[in-house]
């Protein structure tokens, strides 16, 4: 792993995680992490974390000084805002298919700013599940969304009487989760409980070519049900 730190300490965060001030740090040595989020509700939430030591580090930048991030939709801009440790949000009332988003991050004059990674959103779609309760032994639980796309679509399922559990299927329309697939703890085998689906279309984006270290940037599509699991 290559470090990009002089003359500073780290301050130490919750759950291994550790920050550091943006000013020292150069764009070139910086991973950003872009999501912009749709679920449905006609507003985008842009959530941008940056990172140092590349796409398996857990220590981020905390902006300083000049340093700021930014975000453009259709021609407005909005300063995004420190929401969580290291976490930078704005939200956008939009979120139709193909709108584009502009994220950047600028520097003053400390140095080379990265003004331009974009990403658009995919397109929306509704959810439905065949049946509002489904036994873990006997029953599918069947999944249908409209309009079905072209590439994959990701999965989740969590509830307090299940193991969590995730995957990626055809954006085809339809999934099923076969009886018996879903596992509980032996603890909780005899218990029912709420079921949380959720299905997420994404189209990846591009990153300013000043981050030199790559990164991540994607639009989403979230949608979200609920079903009774039991035994």
């Amino acid at each position: 792993m290559r470090w990009i730190l002089v003359g500073f300490g780290l301050l130490a965060l919750g759950c291994g995680e550790e920050s550091v001030e943006s000013e020292d740090i150069r764009t070139t040595g910086i991973y950003p992490e872009i999501e912009v989020t749709a679920t449905g509700n006609g507003s985008s939430l842009v959530r941008v974390r940056l990172k140092v030591g590349g796409s398996d580090s857990n220590t981020f930048l905390n902006l300083t000084g000049e340093d700021t991030l930014e975000a453009t939709v259709a021609g407005n801009t909005e300063t995004l805002d420190e929401t969580d440790d290291e976490t930078y949000t704005a939200r956008f009332p939009v979120d139709a298919e193909g709108t584009e988003f502009t994220i950047a991050f600028l520097r003053g004059n400390a140095d080379e700013s990265a003004p331009a990674s974009t990403v658009a959103l995919p397109a929306p779609y509704a959810v439905s599940l065949a049946a509002s309760t489904a036994s873990r032994a006997d029953d599918d639980v069947e999944i249908s969304w409209e309009p079905a796309g072209t590439g994959d679509m990701s999965w989740e399922i969590a509830g307090d009487c299940i193991m969590r559990d995730d995957g990626s299927v055809p954006d085809d329309g339809s999934h099923s989760l076969p009886a018996g697939s879903i596992d509980t703890f032996e603890s909780d085998a005899m218990e029912s409980c709420t079921v949380e689906l959720s299905l997420t279309r994404s189209e990846a984006g591009d990153i300013d070519g000043a981050f030199s270290e790559g990164g991540r940037i994607v639009a989403q599509q979230v949608r979200q049900d609920s079903f009774t699991s039991t035994p």
